[in-house]
């Protein structure tokens, strides 16, 4: 999923520290590569999170306009895929971790667009 934003003038360096940031208080280690006109956060969650694979966050655009674009790894489609063609053979707990993972990447998504919308709000009065 993405989302635009037109004529909000922010630094989006600082933006991206705050993406940082809102996935390590949800326990994900980070690690962003920087590249004009691109910043990727890759953001693997750590053991207990209940999600499986990556989050990756792409802002692009300048400080002007910009687009935030969240996607997340095909894991948890996988898990649940395999736990029903393994489901004769115990694979049951695949698919409960699949549909677990997939239910916390939903709320993760969420609280993230929820978030960024008060860090744009936040970064765009603190330079007026």
């Amino acid at each position: 999923m993405q989302r635009l934003w037109v004529g909000r003038n922010i630094d989006l360096a600082l933006l991206s520290e705050r993406i940082e940031n809102f996935f390590k208080d949800k326990r994900f280690k980070t690690r962003k590569d920087w590249s004009a006109p691109e910043c990727v956060i890759s953001a693997k969650p750590r053991h207990g999170v209940g999600i499986l694979g990556r989050v990756i966050v792409r802002v692009l655009g300048n400080s002007n306009d910009f687009v935030i674009e969240l996607s997340a790894s095909d894991h948890s489609r996988s898990a649940v895929k395999l736990g029903f063609i393994t489901s004769m053979f115990g694979g049951g707990s695949l698919v409960l971790r699949g549909l677990k993972s997939q239910e916390e990447l939903e709320k993760l998504e969420k609280d993230f667009w929820i978030y960024m919308e008060e860090a744009v709000t936040h970064l765009i009065n603190s330079t007026t």
